[in-house]
C-alpha cells in the first residue's frame, strides 16, 4: 500500500444514520444518512418529492404518501463532510456549528436580508439569504493549519415555500489559499440552470468538483454569477458541506 503523505487524511466515511429525534433516515444516494423530519399535515397528497429509488428507515415514505396524511419532510445534511467533522472535532463531541463555535469563520457579502453568515455552515434548514445585489457570495475560511481538497459539495435552499423562485441557477463554488484578489479559482460553475436545484423549500443537491479542477485550499466561496429565477440577486441558502480529503498542515510540519 502506497505511504501517505504526514498529515493528509480522507475525512472518514460516516457510522450508522444518526437518528436523533427524527423518523426517517436516507439510507440511498448522494445524501445518504440525511435525517428527515416528518410532520402529518391533513392534505391529500405529499408536498415533499424524492428520488423513486431512494430507501428510508423508520418511515416508508411511499406509503406514508399514498395511503395516509401526507408529508412535509425537512432534510438535515448527511452527518459526514467537512463542516460536520470540523463541528464534532473529528467525531469526538456532539456537533456544535463551527462558525458559530469560532472553529471556522463564515462571511458573506451583505447581512441586508435575513438570518446571519454563519447559517451556511448549519445543519438545519432556515431562513437566510444576502442583499440583493451583483455578485453576492458566501465564504468560509477553514483557519490556519487546514487544507482541504473537495471532490463535491451540496447546497441547500432556504426553508421558505415562498422564496423557491430565489434559488440559485448561475453560481461558481471557488477555493482560495490566501483570499487575496486574484487568488480564488473555480471549482466548479453552473450557468441558468434553473433545475440545478429544485424548486421546493429547503431543496438539496449534491455536486461533483472535477478532479482536474480540485486543489487544496483554505478558503471557499459560493459565488452568485446571475440572477436567481425570480430575475433578483439575493443569494439564498441554508446549508453548505463539502466532501473530500482535509490536509493539516500544523500536524504535517511537527512530522
Amino acid at each position: 500500500m502506497a505511504a501517505r503523505a504526514p498529515g493528509h487524511s480522507p475525512i472518514p466515511a460516516a457510522g450508522p444514520p444518526v437518528r436523533y429525534r427524527v423518523q426517517a433516515t436516507l439510507l440511498t444516494g448522494d445524501c445518504a444518512g440525511s435525517s428527515m423530519v416528518i410532520y402529518m399535515g391533513p392534505e391529500c397528497r405529499c408536498r415533499y418529492s424524492f428520488p423513486a429509488e431512494a430507501r428510508f428507515a423508520v418511515v416508508a415514505m411511499r406509503g406514508l404518501a399514498e395511503s395516509g396524511p401526507s408529508a412535509t419532510a425537512i432534510c438535515t445534511l448527511p452527518p459526514r463532510g467537512l463542516f460536520y467533522y470540523i463541528g464534532t472535532q473529528g467525531r469526538t463531541q456532539p456537533w456544535q456549528n463551527p462558525a458559530e463555535a469560532g472553529w471556522v469563520t463564515a462571511t458573506r457579502s451583505s447581512d441586508w436580508g435575513s438570518g446571519k453568515a454563519s447559517d451556511l455552515t448549519g445543519r438545519q434548514p432556515c431562513n437566510s439569504f444576502t442583499g440583493n445585489q451583483l455578485k453576492s457570495w458566501w465564504q468560509v475560511d477553514l483557519g490556519a493549519g487546514r487544507l482541504f481538497t473537495p471532490t463535491r459539495y451540496t447546497l441547500r435552499h432556504s426553508n421558505r415555500p415562498d422564496n423557491v423562485e430565489r434559488r440559485l441557477q448561475s453560481w461558481q463554488l471557488e477555493g482560495s489559499v490566501d483570499g487575496a484578489e486574484g487568488s480564488w479559482r473555480t471549482l466548479d460553475e453552473h450557468t441558468n440552470e434553473p433545475n440545478a436545484i429544485p424548486a421546493r423549500a429547503d431543496a438539496m443537491t449534491t455536486f461533483a468538483v472535477a478532479p482536474e479542477r480540485a486543489f487544496p485550499a483554505r478558503r471557499f466561496r459560493v459565488l452568485m454569477t446571475g440572477p436567481s429565477p425570480s430575475g433578483n440577486h439575493f443569494l439564498e441558502l441554508s446549508g453548505l458541506e463539502m466532501y473530500g480529503s482535509l490536509l493539516n498542515t500544523a500536524l504535517r510540519q511537527q512530522h
